[in-house]
């Protein structure tokens, strides 16, 4: 009887140290993700505060290798810092199919969270080559970079809204300039119409007045116009003649030159 005593108590003792151990291996797990948890939560926040703190830079290319796009360009500058905001200029010479993006561009602007990396980049990358894959049309391309001091993207915006401003107002006025030459267009063409009805009719003015934004034209004459108006000339010169010849002979017989 007392050896099943102590054989209890011995077991007893060995489930409490069990479940002790158990409690203590838990509560390190815990420890250990809380630790964890809390050193992440330290990164994030230190990452946080560095990107805060840090000021943004912007980079110009000013020769983008063909078929590389924007998602290209943000995949390959990733690799070297935190990007923002890339925007690329298409080439409007270049012609591309409706309803799908270009593929070539004459310059872009990188954005990056952190100047410096920004500058870094700039003299790191400014002539050399591109690379990557050698299969890729741009592989032996050549970076062609400068870092904007004092550039912010807000001047970016700036500038293209100002071009779109220029390009409408260029277009505005082609569209008006057309407008107006297709309306003295058709002006032209209502009259010479109803001139030519009228010579039909044989009632053609001589004197016809032009209505707003129309021009007489005057035609050139014919032959026999020319000839009448010769003869009426010579006519008219030889009257003039005469009429001088007679004041000469009455000068002449009133002074006494006979």
């Amino acid at each position: 009887m007392a050896a099943s005593c102590s054989e209890v108590a011995n077991t007893n003792v060995l489930d409490e140290n069990n479940s002790n151990s158990q409690i203590n291996n838990s509560q390190i797990e815990s420890n250990i993700e809380n630790g964890e948890e809390e050193f992440e939560s330290k990164l994030t926040k230190q990452h946080e505060k560095k990107k805060k703190n840090s000021e943004p830079g912007i980079i110009y290319l000013s020769y983008i290798p063909p078929f590389m796009t924007v998602k290209i360009i943000h995949e390959y500058f990733f690799q070297y810092g935190d990007v923002g905001r890339v925007f690329l200029q298409p080439d409007t010479k270049k012609k591309k199919k409706q309803g799908k993006p270009s593929k070539f561009f004459t310059e872009g602007w990188v954005e990056f969270l952190d100047k410096k990396v920004a500058k870094r980049i700039a003299v790191m990358l400014n002539g050399q080559q591109v690379g990557g894959r050698r299969k890729t049309p741009f592989y032996d391309s050549l970076w062609s970079i400068k870092y904007l001091h004092r550039f912010k993207w807000a001047h970016l915006n700036e500038r293209l809204a100002y071009e779109k401003a220029v390009r409408d107002q260029r277009m505005r006025t082609e569209i008006s300039q057309v407008k107006r030459e297709a309306n003295f267009y058709m002006q032209s063409v209502d009259r010479s119409l109803k001139l030519a009805r009228k010579r039909k009719k044989g009632d053609v003015e001589k004197h016809d007045d032009t209505g707003p934004g129309q021009v007489w034209v005057k035609q050139k004459r014919t032959d026999e116009e020319m000839k009448e108006l010769q003869k009426q000339r010579k006519k008219q010169k030889n009257s003039e003649v005469g009429e001088d010849s007679d004041k000469t002979l009455l000068k002449n017989i009133f002074s006494g030159g006979f």
